[in-house]
């Protein structure tokens, strides 16, 4: 307490800014010791020797010296003595009132440097990851996501920016509400559980409800009211908005280290395996928009996914170190 009564209630007590709480404050620390009197006294001290108009933080030393001389009637070489004391004293004490303001303004900027900054997390693709909040909340991030909030985000709202897919569950929190941002659509919600989906390659970006409560903001504008079980589709081009139900449970299987297929466009399926295994696909074009998968992944390598395929499709395919391409069987 007598540390931050120093570095800002006195400050702002010699400057009259004090509210009568922290006067009080600042009288109890006073009065707790003989040597915060004798602080106080010396930074009013060094405060009374400068003009009242001067900021507290660039004292006028001229003006002190010439009140010094002004107050002092004694005979010339005797006063000139005292006048020399009195500089190194007043000197002395306004320097150290100096240090102690630069030091409060150097901690003030530095704190507001510090809460501005980012802490990001990135997840390379064939990875994920799961991470707590500050404020508890846990967040899973697929492979190929990044998360970046300020160093202030458990302040007054609690707001990160998401590239790729994470499901967040939200700890409850009426007071502050949690925002999440993925381009120009924010998602706000106070405590629930929920999907965002909005890799850069994807033609549309979605919200997936699995509780509570979720609101799906572009530019103030709400554009859905989630519950559970919804899902809401916002496309990239068009800015056509769907809401419809969602089977929440293949949504989200990738947070237990599973990827469900239910009836999914082959493109769909190659982009999920791309960043499932950390590799780069090519197919050929006329296998494109021909075929519909539902299945599961779960432990099996590149290679047993690519011969479970082979079964269920004539396909041929190569792995060459990070690269595959597929095509129909000669």
């Amino acid at each position: 307490m007598g540390e931050n009564i120093f570095k800002k209630i006195i400050i702002k007590e010699l400057k009259g800014e004090a509210t009568s709480e922290e006067s009080q404050q600042l009288d109890q620390w006073i009065n707790e010791n003989a040597e915060n009197q004798k602080r106080f006294t010396e930074l009013w001290s060094a405060y009374q020797l400068t003009s009242p108009d001067v900021d507290l933080f660039e004292p006028d030393k001229e003006a002190a010296w010439s009140k010094i001389r002004d107050n002092i009637a004694l005979p010339r070489q005797r006063r000139l003595g005292i006048t020399q004391f009195s500089r190194i004293a007043a000197a002395a004490i306004l320097f150290f009132l100096i240090g102690i303001a630069s030091q409060y303004f150097v901690s003030e900027k530095f704190s507001a440097d510090f809460l501005n900054q980012y802490s990001t997390v990135i997840v390379p693709e064939g990875q994920k990851s799961m991470i707590v909040l500050p404020d508890g909340s846990n967040v899973w991030l697929n492979s190929g996501s990044s998360l970046k909030y300020k160093n202030s985000f458990n302040a007054k709202i609690r707001e990160v920016e998401i590239a790729g897919e994470g499901f967040f569950e939200v700890k409850r929190d009426k007071s502050r509400m949690f925002r999440v941002h993925s381009g120009d659509i924010a998602v706000e919600v106070y405590g629930t559980a929920f999907n965002v989906k909005n890799y850069s390659e994807d033609k549309k970006l979605e919200v997936t409800v699995e509780n509570g409560n979720v609101g799906v903001v572009r530019e103030g504008a709400l554009l859905a009211d989630l519950t559970r079980g919804k899902q809401v589709s916002v496309s990239k081009t068009d800015r056509e908005v769907l809401v419809s139900d969602a089977n929440v449970e293949v949504v989200t299987a990738w947070k237990n280290n599973e990827l469900i297929f239910d009836d999914s466009p082959f493109e769909e399926v190659i982009r999920y395996l791309e960043r499932w295994y950390g590799v780069k696909i090519t197919i050929e074009e006329k296998m494109k928009k021909n075929h519909n998968y539902t299945f599961k992944v779960k432990t099996e390598s590149l290679t047993e996914l690519l011969k479970l395929l082979k079964v269920i499709t004539p396909l041929e395919y190569k792995i060459d170190g990070k690269n595959v391409s597929i095509r129909y069987a000669k």
